[in-house]
């Protein structure tokens, strides 16, 4: 028997469990990983599902599966990598690329999705050994480039869904250094605990500004989540720990922390996602 942990839409644990299978209670997720695995040429590790499997089977995706029970985003990844295809992958060599709330809204092929899907990126140069996989889920895995991985997804051999793969991918060369570790200071003009403006159900869960006199893609001031208090602020200053860079819009938000220490990812993550579950991106350091 299978068991989740259950999420906020926050990323917060609920302390309620779930047992795969069963219907997943309205307002609550569970977490699920996608692990993208990369090679020194630029090639990137692809399965293809068992005939077995109830959904998708022969198709093509990225290693992935749900989070178990008392398991952190990391753990879930490294051992789903090791029971489909067989790796033993390192902590270190893997970073979380982004992560987005799929409601319930979201179908494809009649499946609905609850869940929080945190995509992951491992470097890793060694051999293939999809014989020490612990499971059956795999049929095949191969290195391919992002064009042979594009042929896959264009003849419909890749899951569909994996569609974000592409701008995730493109955007890879992007540089943020100049700004990561800046210290800057602006305006809260939606602090902790205000309704948006337009969306007045989307409350607020950390302060949101702007640095003065720096300008963003969209011509207004910069925007920036203020993470490191509970209380609501007029304005701030602190040093930018990271940047949240969207694929499907022009802006980027700045991650402010006010003591200047820096913020686990999936901690930032959690804080921002009340707001930018509506839009894929990725978060740099």
């Amino acid at each position: 028997m299978e068991k989740w942990d259950l999420y906020t839409k926050y990323r917060d644990k609920t302390g309620k469990e779930h047992i795969r299978g069963e219907k997943i209670p309205e307002g609550y997720y569970h977490l699920v990983v996608h692990v993208w695995i990369r090679n020194r040429k630029g090639e990137y590790l692809i399965s293809q599902r068992s005939a077995s499997r109830p959904t998708f089977p022969l198709m093509w995706e990225c290693v992935g599966g749900s989070v178990l029970k008392g398991e952190t985003s990391l753990e879930g990844a490294i051992r789903e990598v090791k029971e489909e295809v067989g790796l033993d992958l390192e902590e270190e060599a893997g970073r979380l690329l982004f992560s987005k709330i799929r409601g319930k809204d979201l179908k494809y092929e009649g499946k609905a999705y609850n869940d929080i899907m945190d995509v992951w990126l491992f470097e890793y140069d060694g051999e293939l050994h999809l014989e020490c996989a612990t499971t059956e889920e795999v049929a095949d895995c191969r290195w391919m480039t992002v064009s042979e991985i594009r042929k896959l997804y264009d003849e419909k051999k890749l899951v569909q869904t994996l569609d974000y793969f592409f701008c995730a991918m493109e955007e890879e060369e992007l540089d943020y250094s100049h700004i990561v570790g800046r210290r800057v200071k602006g305006t809260v003009d939606r602090p902790l605990g205000t309704a948006h403006p337009r969306y007045p159900e989307v409350v607020y869960p950390v302060n949101y500004g702007y640095v003065d006199g720096v300008f963003a893609g969209d011509g207004a001031e910069q925007d920036v989540y203020i993470l490191g208090t509970d209380e609501p602020l007029k304005n701030f200053e602190g040093r930018v720990i990271a940047v949240w860079h969207r694929f499907d819009d022009v802006e980027d938000k700045w991650i402010v922390s006010l003591d200047g220490e820096d913020i686990p990812d999936e901690k930032i993550l959690g804080d921002i996602s009340f707001q930018e579950q509506f839009f894929y991106g990725r978060l740099w350091r």
